[in-house]
């Protein structure tokens, strides 16, 4: 049985069921065939996970850094949380960004040039524009790595100006909320501009979705009590919305279900109700703690654990699975498909425990020394 290592199961619960809705958004595309639309209505659902995914984020990363407030003025402060993060992120990242490599050149007849990879690994290939040319699902994470990036400088900035640790946060939070959010406005009029890529996948227009986990971070600290008691009605007005959200992404035409209009709301307002949506669930989430762990529990936290590589790896296990001949890309039987899908999720959740163990969790490990060393480094010069 696992230990939760003081990790809060409500939050394990909404990582875990991120996780599984991008995973399942992908893999049911070889059920299709055979179930349509009864499958169809879950077809947003990969936007909805990395949606909560954005929000998690911003959430347990504002937490950190409230927790060490105007620390954050001295460099070496900063330093540790960089190189924490950065070796809880880049290592796998990096590892990912070689296996699609190979990848493109094997299975896709795409030999990736080394400015091309490189643009990759330095995330600017969806910075102010979408240019993906592979490693697709990296579009998230290059959105995250930014703001791990930026924001702890803006802090550390802000504290060089002002000593109100508080004011700093919120100044800034409110600063890249608007900034995204003002950008989307004024970009969602170009008809290229579509909301499902070029607006949802691009660096700038963003971290409104974070910065919103962020306030609901500031929230749950300064203000505890009302955190915990708003959970209840927090979290039915959070699932109404969401609904509501979920609702906007469709249409009926010629009576069957399709993908709805490509509207400037859409475009602009949707990802902020979303993400508060998803916000909304956070003090109920952060307030649930088991007593005791059980079989599903456990089962909650190893995927919730395994998130990361999990979002990583699924692509490849189910360009291998396609191409082994259990894909959507050949007419298959029912048994074949319900096995194809079986055999792409199962695999991915199966690698992704594999890379959790021989390779996440050592490198992370590897932090609690370098972080400290770094700090100091900082501190001293």
């Amino acid at each position: 049985m696992i230990h939760s290592s003081g990790r809060v199961f409500g939050l394990d619960l909404l990582r875990a069921a991120a996780i599984m809705m991008v995973v399942c958004a992908h893999g049911f595309v070889v059920l299709y065939p055979h179930f349509g639309e009864a499958l169809g209505i879950f077809g947003h659902g990969g936007f909805y996970g990395v949606e909560l995914f954005f929000v998690l984020s911003g959430f347990l990363i504002g937490q950190i850094l409230i927790r060490q407030g105007p620390d954050l003025g001295h460099a070496g402060n900063v330093a540790f949380f960089y190189v924490r993060r950065w070796f809880r992120t880049l290592p796998l990242f990096f590892l990912f960004l070689i296996i699609n490599v190979l990848l493109e050149r094997f299975f896709r007849a795409h030999p990736v040039g080394l400015g091309e990879a490189l643009s990759h690994g330095f995330f600017l290939r969806n910075l102010t524009g979408f240019h993906m040319s592979f490693f697709p699902e990296s579009w998230s994470l290059a959105i995250e790595e930014w703001f791990y990036l930026l924001f702890p400088a803006a802090l550390w900035l802000g504290l060089k100006i002002a000593k109100r640790f508080d004011a700093v946060f919120l100044s800034a939070a409110v600063t890249f909320f608007a900034f995204s959010t003002v950008a989307r406005m004024f970009a969602a009029p170009d008809p290229a501009a579509t909301w499902s890529e070029e607006l949802r996948m691009v660096v700038i227009y963003r971290f409104d979705g974070l910065m919103i986990g962020m306030i609901g971070a500031w929230l749950s600290i300064r203000f505890p009590l009302a955190w915990r008691r708003s959970a209840f009605f927090a979290a039915l007005a959070g699932l109404l919305l969401l609904l509501a959200m979920y609702a906007t992404l469709w249409k009926i035409e010629n009576g069957h279900l399709a993908f709805g209009d490509d509207s400037y709301f859409a475009r602009t307002f949707r990802f902020t109700f979303v993400s508060l949506g998803f916000a909304l669930l956070l003090p109920w989430a952060s307030a649930w703690k088991l007593a005791g762990e059980n079989f599903g529990s456990t089962a909650v936290r190893r995927i919730a654990l395994w998130s990361y590589g999990l979002y990583l790896v699924h692509l490849p296990v189910f360009l291998l699975v396609t191409r082994a001949g259990f894909g959507a890309d050949t007419p298959t039987s029912l048994g074949k498909s319900l096995a194809s899908f079986a055999l792409q999720i199962g695999g991915a959740i199966l690698l992704s425990a594999l890379l959790y163990r021989f390779f996440e969790a050592p490198c992370t490990r590897l932090r609690e020394k370098a972080a400290p060393a770094v700090a100091t480094l900082f501190s001293r010069s």
